[in-house]
Formats: structure tokens, C-alpha cells, sequence
């Protein structure tokens, strides 16, 4: 991967510089093994996020979640993939896919996608317990209604 400068756009998808956004991170926390910056395998690397990224996530995901509830889920799909590239290494975009997967009655590939998503958590335990419950039991009822 490149190297990327203090000035350059942070990685992340922030739209900070990289010098205010996952490099003061990393300053802060020297002994992390990767930052944002390192994104080349979104399976395998650090667990650290920024605060201010971790913030964009949430609400882009959530700004995603309520396009699949009110029913623009060629949005939501949009947003999910933005995700995904933003935020390789966070299963949040491809947890997202799936749910519009199987807002279009795709099941099996609503399957498919969580289980890439609990391959990721199952290597990043930084996520918490209720979400890898979750997605279980939604991969659970998936499985039995197809």
C-alpha cells in the first residue's frame, strides 16, 4: 500500500486529514499493530478506529438501517457498499448488505453476507457480544426459512 501523507485524506472515509484524524490514534496508541491506514486485508489487521471515524460509522449505518425500514433499499444497498469501502476491516457494511438481501427475499445471499460478517467478528473481538448474538440468530432464522 502507499505510503500515505500527514496531509492526505485520512483512509478512514472521515474527510479529515490523515494528521487529525487516525494518526493522532496512532500517536496516542503507538503500540497498536495497525491503524486505518493499513487497510489492505479487511479480515486480518488492529482493531483501532478512531473516535471520530467510529462516530461516522454509527450514523452512516444507522442513516442506512432506517432506508431498509421505510423501504429504499436501493439506497440503503448504496450506503452499505459505501461502508464497505470506507470501513473494510467493521462488518456494519456488509451486515447491511444482507439485511437488504433479505429485504428483496434474497435469503441465501442474506446468509452468505452474515456469515462473511461473523468470519470478521470472529478475528476482531473488539465488537461486542450482543451484536455477534445477534447476528447469529438472524443467521439462524435465515437458515431455517430457506
Amino acid at each position: 500500500m502507499a505510503k500515505i501523507g500527514r496531509n492526505d485524506a485520512c483512509p478512514c472515509g472521515s474527510g479529515k486529514k490523515y494528521k487529525r484524524c487516525c494518526l493522532t490514534a496512532q500517536v496516542a496508541n503507538p503500540d497498536a499493530a495497525t491503524t486505518a491506514a493499513d487497510t489492505a486485508d479487511p479480515v486480518v489487521g488492529g482493531d483501532d478506529i478512531c473516535d471520530c471515524c467510529l462516530d461516522d460509522l454509527e450514523q452512516r449505518a444507522d442513516r442506512a438501517l432506517d432506508l431498509i425500514l421505510d423501504g429504499h433499499v436501493d439506497d440503503a444497498e448504496a450506503m452499505a457498499h459505501d461502508l464497505m469501502r470506507d470501513f473494510p476491516r467493521e462488518v456494519e457494511g456488509i451486515d447491511l448488505l444482507s439485511m437488504v438481501s433479505e429485504a428483496r427475499g434474497q435469503r441465501v445471499r442474506a446468509a452468505e453476507l452474515l456469515r462473511r460478517a461473523i468470519d470478521i467478528l470472529r478475528v476482531h473481538p473488539h465488537h461486542d457480544a450482543e451484536t455477534r448474538v445477534l447476528m447469529h440468530q438472524r443467521l439462524k432464522e435465515l437458515q431455517q426459512r430457506a
